[in-house]
């Protein structure tokens, strides 16, 4: 049961996560939103290594990590507004990935 409410909640973030970074690919925002998408993103990213690790998901740990590192609030990494959009679009889709390849697991 710990299992499912692990995949659960990993899921809310993760579509948390999504719906923030759609935005910020989108559209210009503010620079208060970038700094908080940062905060969110390295949190559900951070959570999702961890439970990655848990589930010996290593590939998952691996990718996850190097997301948490890129969205971290502390040394943000000087990208410009271009870079950002493909880090947010390939985040959102390591996330769905993640979803589907996550879920299979949490099935069997």
């Amino acid at each position: 049961m710990k299992a499912k409410s692990t995949i659960l909640l990993l899921y809310i973030a993760w579509v948390i996560a999504a719906v923030m970074l759609v935005f910020a690919a989108a559209e210009k925002q503010p620079d208060s939103f970038y700094t908080l998408l940062r905060w969110v993103c390295c949190a559900v990213f951070a959570y999702s290594a961890v439970t990655s690790f848990q589930m010996k998901r290593m590939l998952w740990l691996c990718i996850f990590t190097t997301l948490a590192i890129i969205f971290n609030p502390i040394f943000v990494l000087q990208l410009d507004r271009n870079q950002w959009i493909i880090a947010d679009w390939f985040s959102i889709g390591a996330m769905v990935i993640a979803a589907v390849v996550f879920w299979k697991r949490s099935r069997t």
